[in-house]
């Protein structure tokens, strides 16, 4: 429950504490005094949206905080523990700054937290229901939400949305692969042209760069052969070629031999022969240089590299990159023909998730049909305390089995009321007056807070339109709530301000620093003071103060 609010510089409030007991507890003030202000400061603390307009003019900053009970195992004191928020006292105390900047920081039990994680510990402690619940009330989605809520059929919606996200995910990506497969059926065939284009080369990794120095080896040996071959020739073709000269020298030599200079002869016809003997191993190593390569081998390398460079200005890359690009073909092929394989598995899996679905689909329509059902019985029988008597509401939940999968489920909800006898239920913005819907709104409210677990429930103006007996029926609906939860209502009207366990004023005074609103609870002469000046329009006589009294004495029954 909620144990105390402290509002420090929050638009016309520069401080202000109320403190809280179970039950209802109303909030009731002049026009214009500020009874609202209470309601939104709780919103800020609950993580509502803000902006710098909301701080007191004069000051740096405005504080709003925030004191709660956590009992054990409820589902804020789980929420607490899972984020090592929790306090030892079992309380929670949510605090919010605003500067005049609009910028805001928020704590929990004094650990700073993110506005998302505020927003939802708010939404575990506290539900609004506001002046414009019966606007809402006309939307056909909030109305299914209605349903789900006073059914208690929120955590199976929640489950069905969960099946009916895993499902579109996966029929969207089914639907993306198909139609990439689509796409892709041209754009194989020119991946397929290029890719064995170059497969048609064989490459290899580094195939280019040994290639070019083969080539370059062999364009050079063709040049070395003819050189060798023009050397070998030269050496003993000719007349003239030193191996003839040199033969020739050594015969003529050879005759002069058995003379006084045979010594000197010896020595002569050795160095002829050794000269003669390096000769032939010269022009047999030139000979062998000259044998020519294979001329088709080099013919084929060159035309291999051309062909290389011809696809790497085709494909606009780098002559060596050509194999690296001939690979990232392959992986786009392999993934084009891995598509049909994927969408067979992925198929299958949608057909899972679809019948995942219907099932959930399918169960939380038979239960939402029967909480229609006891959801329309439950708000007829309030309608005579509303000033209804002959009010009929129904719930119409119709299964549609024509759309596709919704992440709602397959039922169509559709609220259908008649104040008269007689007359069948219409949609309500064909059959409910303003004042008929927004006590019809209230009833809903009230009965739809019974599926929640939340501990405090704020009603602010939702009695708006209505009066009299009705005024005094909305009271005592809000006590009975209050029975069961904590209930803070802001309210114009003394009956239901009669009803309330306890009271509290909203004054607006000016003083040197400005216009500021005052809040105060009230003990009971201040309760009867107050509920004479709502009965008897802010002029307070004896009569209203009887009258204070008597509406009093009559609410606490």
């Amino acid at each position: 429950m909620l144990e105390e609010l402290r509002v420090r510089n929050f638009v016309l409030s520069r401080d202000n504490v109320m403190e809280f007991s179970q039950g209802l507890t109303a909030i009731t003030g002049e026009t214009g005094a500020g009874k609202s202000l209470t309601v939104d400061a709780l919103l800020q603390v609950l993580g509502g949206r803000t902006d710098a307009q909301t701080v007191r003019r004069g000051s740096d900053r405005a504080e709003i905080e925030a004191v709660f009970t956590a009992p054990e195992n409820t589902p804020i004191d789980v929420f607490l523990k899972e984020r090592e928020l929790s306090s030892e006292e079992h309380t929670v105390v949510l605090r919010r700054v605003i500067g005049k900047d609009g910028r805001s920081r928020a704590w929990i039990n004094t650990r700073a937290v993110t506005l998302s994680v505020l927003k939802e510990a708010g939404s575990l402690l506290v539900s609004v229901h506001g002046q414009h619940a019966s606007v809402r009330l006309m939307d056909e989605r909030n109305q299914l939400a209605l349903l789900d809520c006073y059914g208690r059929l929120e955590g199976l919606s929640v489950k069905l949305a969960q099946a009916f996200n895993a499902y579109n995910t996966e029929r969207n990506r089914l639907q993306n692969l198909s139609d990439e497969q689509k796409r892709g059926a041209g754009v194989f065939r020119t991946l397929k042209a290029d890719f064995d284009r170059l497969t048609a080369l064989e490459l290899e990794a580094g195939d280019y760069e040994e290639l070019s120095r083969h080539y370059d080896t062999l364009e050079s040996s063709q040049e070395i052969s003819a050189a060798a071959m023009k050397a070998a020739q030269a050496l003993s073709d000719d007349d003239n070629a030193p191996l003839r000269l040199i033969n020739d020298c050594r015969y003529e030599l050879e005759d002069l031999q058995g003379g006084a200079a045979d010594e000197e002869l010896k020595s002569a016809l050795e160095l002829f022969a050794e000269g003669c003997e390096k000769l032939e191993n010269a022009k047999e190593a030139l000979e062998a240089l000259s044998i020519p390569s294979d001329p088709g081998e080099c013919e084929r390398a060159g035309e291999k590299l051309a062909r290389i460079h011809e696809l790497a200005r085709r494909f606009h890359t780098e002559p060596g990159e050509l194999y690296k690009y001939q690979q990232e073909l392959e992986q786009q092929l392999d993934h084009f023909l891995s598509l049909k394989d994927e969408i067979t598995a992925l198929t299958s899996r949608v057909r899972q998730l679809r019948d995942a679905y219907e099932k959930i689909a399918l169960e939380l329509s038979e239960r939402r049909a029967k909480a229609a059902e006891r959801m329309g019985q439950a708000v007829s029988a309030e309608l005579t305390d509303l000033a209804m008597p002959d009010g009929r509401f129904e719930v119409s939940c119709r299964r549609n089995e024509e759309c596709r999968p919704r992440q709602s489920g397959r039922d169509d909800v559709l609220f259908l009321f008649t104040a008269n006898r007689g007359q069948d239920p219409m949609p309500l913005d064909k059959a409910a007056s303003g004042g008929e819907l927004s006590r019809l709104a209230l009833a809903i409210e009230v009965l739809t807070t019974e599926g929640r677990e939340v501990p405090v429930l704020v009603f602010d103006e939702v009695d708006t339109g209505i009066s009299g007996r009705t005024a005094s029926a909305v009271g005592q609906l809000l006590k009975q709530l209050g029975s069961r939860a904590q209930v803070l209502t802001v309210t114009h009207l003394p009956q239901v301000a009669a009803a309330a366990s306890h009271q509290y004023l909203v004054v607006k005074q000016e003083n040197e620093s400005g216009t500021e609103s005052l809040i105060k609870e009230l003990d009971y002469s201040g309760r009867i003071e107050e509920l004479a000046r709502m009965m008897g329009g802010n002029t307070v006589t004896e009569a209203t103060c009887e009258g204070a009294k008597a509406l009093l004495e009559h609410a606490s029954v």
